[in-house]
């Protein structure tokens, strides 16, 4: 498996959100108002989904190299989501 890479996270912000107004925004049911949109900003492919775990599983399963910009339909920016195994090894480390 290759490493994923590595991006500025404005510039993986800006890159996904451009795909998203460009590409995605218009093929978007009303009924998938409030859910996730997942966006791999390498490629452009992208999942929707009720939970942003479900959705990110399903994107790393097509692109698990995939560099994903996460947010929710008509809403802001949701930010990067944090496990609390991850949050958790970040708070010891910075003791």
């Amino acid at each position: 498996m290759t490493e994923r890479r590595k991006m500025p996270y404005d510039e993986q912000k800006r890159r996904g959100q451009a795909i998203y107004d460009a590409q995605i925004r218009h093929q978007i049911a009303p009924e998938d108002e409030s859910k996730y949109v997942l966006v791999d900003v390498l490629t452009g492919d992208y999942e929707i989904a009720e939970r942003s775990a479900e959705a990110r599983s399903k994107l790393r399963r097509r692109r698990p190299n995939a560099v994903i910009h996460t947010m929710r339909r008509h809403k802001t920016y949701v930010g990067r989501l944090r496990s609390p195994r991850r949050f958790m090894r970040n708070e010891k480390g910075a003791q």
